[in-house]
């Protein structure tokens, strides 16, 4: 019985800590924070320069569920103009320009949006990612409306609509 009451509490204890971890997170109706990241091209893209467009963002690593939302990703771009929401993917675990480029050389189609890298994770320490792919949906007003995890382009685009 002590056994099991001492497990309970790491249990309790650890869960605690994380939410302490991501408790800094911005979420839902916070102010988004600026950013200001390089695409794979090297042309410098933030947050503050979007003001007054919807952003939707793709907080990626290189893995398949990532290049599934980038694919998602690109249904979505069908069906907005670019004056009237931002896409973009951003690379959040730090890896080479090279790794990112063979990577998405491997998509089953190109992407039709920026890719940005975050070389150093600043991005990615301020936003902090829980799961992978992490969706994050920015209001025109520069307002987190979602942090979601990978989701359709069935389900992003009546959302993004609203948001017009």
């Amino acid at each position: 019985m002590l056994k099991m009451r001492k497990l309970l509490l790491l249990i309790f204890l650890l869960g605690f800590m994380v939410e302490i971890a991501f408790a800094g997170a911005p979420g839902p109706g916070d102010k988004a924070p600026d950013f200001s990241l390089k695409t794979l091209d090297g042309k410098q893209m933030s947050l503050s320069e979007m003001k007054g467009k919807v952003v939707l963002i793709g907080m990626f690593h290189i893995c398949v569920p990532c290049m599934n939302q980038a694919m998602e990703f690109n249904k979505v771009r069908d069906q907005f103009d670019e004056n009237q929401v931002v896409i973009i993917g951003i690379n959040t675990n730090g890896d080479s320009k090279e790794a990112v480029v063979d990577y998405l050389s491997k998509f089953p189609e190109k992407v039709r949006f920026p890719y940005l890298m975050d070389p150093v994770k600043s991005f990615y320490q301020v936003y902090f990612q829980r799961e992978m792919p992490t969706v994050l949906i920015i209001n025109k007003e520069g307002i987190l409306n979602a942090r979601i995890p990978g989701v359709s382009a069935d389900q992003l685009v009546p959302y993004l609509k609203k948001l017009l």
